[in-house]
């Protein structure tokens, strides 16, 4: 590996190509004048909001909406959708005018700076001051406004297993690579396994989520992942050959398990038949989870950084009540409405005023100091967006599929895109 990175705390997490600072002025209403304040907006507005989360983080999220209607006197409604659904669905609204909801989720700071441009969103600048917050605004900035909030920081630490299973069996976590490798062999060898590694899928997210964390574990990889995310490192570098080489060793031997829906996999994690899930900090909200407490996870061996990303609020130009939306955003990303969430398990907060001890959950305790005690770096494909996402996943999921294709055409054809989708977000 290379030179140990310095640690960066959640303050200056580096989530963005940018590192300069946004000056924050006051948002402007639909009039153009100051932002109206809550005050100004009748109670019982409704407005709605579609976001990603289901199951158990929606009723955590459905938690903070509570919240935020006792705090503001509005009436949410909240509509959850999949991550394809909000990136595709949302754009063929916005091109018509429409307004998916008057709040949106959305996941990447690419699609916020394309849809910003384009005209799509109404600023947000005056709801969230970053000096109290962990993500950089330069990455959903324009022309120096800012024109997403952002809300819950998803880690993507490592490999999640049941302590039980690992006592059970005599099973310790790994300390190098080499030890990975035969702690894969232990488990492939006990009986009701299917496979050591979980295969979770959506469109391909979740398989991106574990090929950056072999990438990140090759030599200076922190930096790697920040030089294939602004185009000055080629998809073709060695060490993203041998991260994907890696990859298909494993499947080629059959540690990864059958795709299946990420959501349905956590089922087959909990169940012991597959035992070691690469996931983020979502993990313990899951239905499946019956006992957050026997939840711990590992980093992948030779890795010295973890994937950091953000779930950002923006409020489509098209809405009806954007002065309301805005009011809603302010209130959720507040430290109280992050708060709701942090103690309810799952959530790892993006403003900072949220303190550490209203993590109940011990494993999200960990992680939050975790986060204080390693490099953290921006999600790749969520990042620098489309094309490049799209094709990222797409290849993934081809992959898993028929992993003995030869891996480095695959990646020229993957550098082609990104230097594609490098150069638009360099317009944007």
């Amino acid at each position: 590996m290379g030179d140990t990175p310095t640690p960066v705390d959640r303050r200056t997490v580096l989530t963005g190509l940018g590192a300069g600072a946004v000056g924050i002025a006051g948002c402007l209403g639909e009039d153009g004048s100051q932002e109206a304040t809550i005050q100004d907006i009748e109670p019982g507005t409704s407005i709605s909001v579609t976001g990603v989360w289901t199951e158990g983080e929606e009723e955590d999220f459905l938690a903070v909406v509570e919240h935020v209607e006792e705090e503001t006197g509005l009436d949410i409604t909240y509509e959850p959708r999949d991550t394809e659904a909000i990136l595709t669905g949302t754009l063929m609204d916005y091109e018509t005018g429409v307004a998916t909801a008057d709040v949106v989720v959305m996941p990447s700071p690419a699609r916020i700076q394309s849809d910003a441009e384009s005209g799509h969103l109404a600023p947000l600048s005056g709801t969230w001051d970053p000096e109290e917050f962990a993500p950089d605004p330069d990455q959903v900035a324009v022309d120096g406004e800012v024109y997403a909030a952002p809300f819950k920081m998803d880690l993507k630490p490592g490999f999640w297993y049941r302590p039980s299973f690992f006592d059970e069996h005599g099973l310790e976590e790994p300390g190098d690579y080499d030890e990975f490798l035969d702690l894969l062999d232990e488990i492939d060898g006990i009986e009701g396994v299917e496979a050591p590694l979980a295969s979770g899928n959506g469109e391909g997210w979740p398989l991106s989520d574990v090929t950056e964390a072999f990438i990140l574990r090759q030599d200076d990889g922190a930096q790697l992942q920040r030089d294939l995310i602004d185009g000055s490192a080629s998809f073709t570098d060695d060490r993203v050959v041998s991260a994907f080489e890696e990859i298909q060793e494993l499947l080629q031997g059959g540690y990864f398990s059958e795709v299946r829906d990420f959501g349905i996999q956590y089922e087959y994690f909990w169940g012991n038949e597959t035992p070691l899930y690469f996931m983020g900090s979502w993990t313990p909200t899951f239905d499946a989870i019956e006992d957050p407490e026997d939840l711990d996870v590992f980093m992948l061996p030779g890795t010295e950084a973890m994937v950091a990303a953000e779930n950002w609020f923006t409020v489509p130009q098209y809405s009806d009540e954007v002065d309301a939306a805005r009011a809603a955003v302010e209130a959720m990303v507040s430290a109280d409405g992050q708060q709701v969430w942090a103690e309810r398990g799952g959530f790892i907060a993006s403003n900072l005023g949220v303190p550490d001890d209203a993590y109940d959950v011990e494993i999200m305790r960990d992680l939050s100091e975790l986060a204080d005690e390693v490099e953290l770096v921006p999600d790749l494909d969520d990042t620098v967006g489309d094309p490049f996402q799209s094709e990222f996943w797409a290849s993934l999921t081809g992959l898993w599929a028929q992993p003995d294709q030869d891996v480095e055409r695959t990646l020229e054809g993957l550098d082609g895109v990104l230097q594609e989708s490098v150069q638009s977000m360099d317009e944007v």
